[in-house]
């Protein structure tokens, strides 16, 4: 797509240099356009991209981000100018600050972080350790209390010696124990960064580079990303923020808004631009926002301008219905219209304020047969499928079932009705009944078996081919689905799992460590309390990534919906018990005093939920369509208040009419943005590929998970070791960094020993068959990019080597080898990065697999002719992967494949 001609503001943020950038960005305004011409522009005039970089709010606005810079710098510069952007960082602020800590603090790339469920299962785990029970009685009344009091203290950069017992204590000790597992919490990551940049060292060196530090989304980011931000805003650096104070919506994850409507006061020498021309949406849906826009207090002035032509019919409707369940009948009944009118399904959106939504719009959907987004960010529970697996882990232990909600009851499970549950959600053939009860019995009995190692995921593929998953068709949206969630409900399994059987190092014996529980009843008795008390209620993506190519609609919340648009969006159920929340701004009982927060901006109010209506709005291009019901059960309910200020000119009696819209061509392919490993994977079996990276089915839990990252990480170490003293280690050395370095997430005492000692056999030989590269090492974990047309292949190599073939700036690529696997994936991988080096200038002159398994290092062509055939080879992939070409590969690499239950052609 080639360049929109900018001009004015739009023009004048993309020239200005000289100082720190202000730039108010209306919704569909086109920022994204604006920040790529201008980082375009800096490249233009000699900067180096690794002097920039971006920050971005989801991985999803990065990969945005990333391709419109792309199409504008090949625009300018040429396609060659492509192979100079691997500097440049364009992600999150998360993923930015993970990578600093493992820049800076290598230890740190033993850790793992956790997201929200995850650290919910670890609390649980680790509640009697942390005495967690003191801050609110009852288990997870107290998680609950103590991550909302958590997340402000890490928002906040609170310190435990400013807090008051009992939450000091526990918080101390959940520090201490986070440490002792090697975890990171998102929250977690920024504090440390900071903590980090308070070294001068780490500081001036990361300034060293620095000069353009773009920030999205800036209303969104909470005083510890300020604190951050500030940090990296040296005296060389300038600062460019985009955002809309109209669109601040995190208030309750601790963003400040005074943030964007204070900057310029708070930094020096800004120069602020407006853009508030809508380019996204049609002038009615313009008009309705920008109008309630105005009655949101406190807000920077500006006005919202349409571009585009009127749709010829109504844009905006707002209409009513009795009951909920009618509503969500009438909105399907829509979407059925607007689809068979030429309307992709992908491009219709329902966006409600919370869960209590979701179950009647399912329900709708399901009868009128509209497939809803696999990877959805509703509750999963809220399908049938999961449901039914969750009351199965209760069952095995004899443990009540209850459903997600207030005042609901406990439900007994008997085998009978699970079966019939089963039966209902998977349309089972009589003939597979009787393997089901067989399958349900070994696994009741097992739960008692103390000498068996349980393996949740790996039950689950037992199940799931019992169940007949293999013969659903997946190319039918409905099935896939169903997929989804089934994808979803292996991820709760392995956020359990891989939290309960966590190691830690051994502190009565240094250099060991101790395992995690792993089998018997209480494992069993956990899960099922897990899944009643807490995972039932969640579950639903914060910032879901959707898959776009997937014909189906999304139906998600209005926080996750941030950032994405469609032609249709529906928001239903704006009744005043629903949106606004009846919840926004109760006064809590926090455990830290409100002296040291803004707690008001944490318990929300009236103008953070007039934001969210904003937003809800604005994701709307073509129709928009506003409903609520009037009637919960028998009860009249009263409508929202914004549901009042609406224009009733936009009113529409039922059945709503609903436009013609037809989904146009994309304007260009979307940059197809793959790791190596994706490449790879995709490569032995496109299919397999789907099934584990595009819908999310985990992988089983092995005690030797991480062994070849956790040698990685070793040889990393002894080559800084010998960078720094001018020497190899000699044997004691290696074993002291054995013991503080080989961490091994997943595995027991005697799994660790056993490789632990393959580790030291494998390290020792390196040492003594190649010390002489440990005097070479001229970078670890150097990054690489490979642009190829409308791709771009990402990876890590693992060390690079200088002085190659006696050349001062020859250098050569050296991939360590930890297991057995196919030989033409590590050539190729090497080729790959041999490429992208030349690219960017480097004078690769050589590439080796080092299997350190049998010490053994073989050389990889990396000539010009190898080089060009590897590409050859890169792009047949690359395509089969844009054409979404899923076809299975059936044969040896069948053997181990979890997901091999899903695939009728496996062998």
């Amino acid at each position: 797509m080639a360049a929109p001609v900018l001009e004015g503001q739009s023009l004048a943020a993309v020239q200005h240099r000289g100082s720190h950038v202000q730039i108010i960005a209306s919704a569909g305004s086109g920022k994204t356009e604006v920040v790529a011409q201008r980082v375009a522009a800096l490249l233009a005039e000699g900067t180096p991209a690794s002097s920039i970089v971006a920050f971005t709010f989801t991985e999803r606005a990065a990969a945005s981000l990333k391709q419109r810079v792309s199409e504008r710098v090949a625009e300018r510069l040429g396609p060659q100018a492509l192979d100079q952007l691997g500097g440049l960082y364009v992600g999150t602020i998360h993923a930015y600050c993970f990578r600093l800590l493992q820049t800076y603090v290598p230890r740190y790339e033993t850790f793992d972080v956790l997201d929200e469920n995850q650290l919910t299962a670890f609390l649980v785990r680790e509640a009697t350790r942390l005495d967690i029970k003191t801050i609110d009685g009852t288990l997870f009344k107290s998680i609950r209390t103590f991550l909302d009091n958590l997340d402000v203290v890490e928002n906040e950069l609170l310190l435990p010696s400013q807090l008051d017992a009992p939450f000091r204590s526990v918080l101390e000790r959940y520090y201490a124990s986070l440490e002792k597992y090697r975890l990171l919490t998102y929250g977690q990551q920024i504090a440390r960064a900071v903590t980090e940049l308070d070294r001068p060292e780490v500081l001036q060196t990361v300034l060293a580079n620095l000069r353009h530090l773009i920030v999205d989304e800036y209303q969104d980011v909470n005083p510890a990303q300020e604190a951050l931000i500030q940090r990296l805003a040296g005296p060389d650096v300038n600062l460019v923020v985009v955002g809309d104070d109209d669109q601040a919506i995190y208030g309750w994850r601790g963003s400040d808004v005074g943030n964007i409507t204070s900057f310029a006061q708070r930094y020096p020498n800004v120069a602020t631009f407006s853009i508030t021309t809508n380019r996204r949406s049609r002038p009615t849906i313009v008009e309705s926002a920008d109008q309630f826009a105005q009655s949101i207090p406190g807000r920077l002035a500006k006005a919202m301008a349409p571009t585009r032509p009127t749709l010829g019919s109504a844009e905006v409707v707002k209409w009513h219905a009795e009951y909920e369940e009618e509503e969500a009948a009438e909105i399907a009944e829509a979407i059925f219209y607007l689809h068979k009118n030429g309307l992709a399904y992908r491009d219709i959106a329902i966006l409600v304020r919370g869960r209590a939504s979701y179950p009647a719009l399912l329900t709708a959907l399901e009868d009128a047969r509209i497939p809803v987004q696999p990877a959805g960010r509703t509750g999963l529970f809220a399908r049938p499928e999961a449901e039914v697996l969750g009351k199965t882990y209760c069952w095995l232990v004899d443990h009540d079932y209850r459903p997600a909600g207030f005042g609901v009851q406990s439900q007994v499970i008997t085998e009978d009705g699970l079966v019939a549950d089963y039966e209902a959600a998977f349309t089972l053939p009589s003939s597979a009944v009787g393997a089901l009860r067989r399958l349900l019995h070994e696994w009741k009995s097992a739960v008692h078996q103390q000498e068996r190692r349980v393996d949740l995921v790996r039950d689950f593929y037992q199940l799931v081919d019992v169940l007949g998953c293999k013969h659903w068709d997946h190319d039918d949206m409905h099935a896939v689905t169903r997929l989804g969630t089934l994808a979803r409900f292996t991820t709760l399994l392995a956020d359990y799992e891989s939290v309960r059987r966590r190691a830690r190092p051994d502190d009565a014996t240094p250099g060991e460590q101790v395992g995690g529980q792993d089998r018997g009843l209480w494992y069993y008795k956990n899960l099922a309390i897990h899944i009643t008390n807490y995972a039932n209620g969640a579950y639903e993506g914060f910032d879901g990534e959707p898959d776009i190519n997937t014909d189906a609609v999304d139906l998600t919340t209005v926080h996750s919906a941030k950032g994405l648009e469609w032609p249709a969006v529906f928001v239903p159920s704006l009744t005043k018990s629903r949106f606004p929340s009846s919840r926004t701004g109760r006064p809590q009982p926090w455990l830290i005093d409100r002296t040291l927060f803004d707690a008001d901006r944490y318990e929300g109010s009236d103008a953070d939920e007039r934001r969210l209506f904003y937003v809800a709005m604005t994701r709307a291009r073509d129709w928009l369509s506003l409903s609520r019901h009037e009637r919960v059960t028998k009860n009249r309910v009263r409508s929202s208040p914004y549901w009042d200020e609406i224009p009733n000119h936009l009113v529409m009696t039922l059945p709503i009419s609903v436009p013609t819209l037809t989904s146009s061509a994309a304007d260009g392919e979307a940059l197809l943005q793959v790791t190596f490993s994706e490449l790879a994977a995709y490569d032995v079996c496109g299919l397999a590929y789907r099934l584990r990276n595009v819908l999310g089915f985990q992988p089983t839990l092995a005690p030797e998970l991480g062994y070849g990252k956790a040698v990685h990480h070793v040889m990393r170490t002894i080559a800084e070791h010998t960078k720094k003293t001018g020497a190899a280690p000699d044997t004691a050395t290696v074993e002291q960094i054995l013991d503080d370095e080989l961490f091994l997430p997943a595995a027991n005492k005697p799994a660790h020993r056993l490789m632990k000692g393959a580790a030291r056999r494998l390290v020792n030989r390196y040492i003594a068959d190649h010390e002489s590269d440990l005097q070479r090492v001229w970078m670890t974990e150097r990054p690489f990019e490979l642009h190829l047309g409308d791709a771009v292949v990402s990876g890590r190599a693992d060390v690079i080597l200088d002085q190659e073939g006696g050349v001062t700036t020859g250098l050569a690529i050296v991939d360590y080898k930890t297991s057995t696997g196919e030989e033409g994936i590590y050539d190729l991988q090497l080729q790959v990065y041999a490429d992208a080096g030349r690219r960017e200038g480097l004078d690769v002159r050589g590439a080796y697999v080092h299997d350190l398994k049998r010490g053994a290092r073989e050389p990889v062509d990396v000539g010009s002719s190898a080089i060009t055939t590897a590409e050859t080879k890169v792009n047949e992939v690359l395509h089969g992967m844009r054409q979404r070409q899923y076809a299975p590969k059936p044969g040896t690499p069948c053997r181990s494949c979890d997901v091999k239950v899903l695939c009728k052609s496996a062998v």
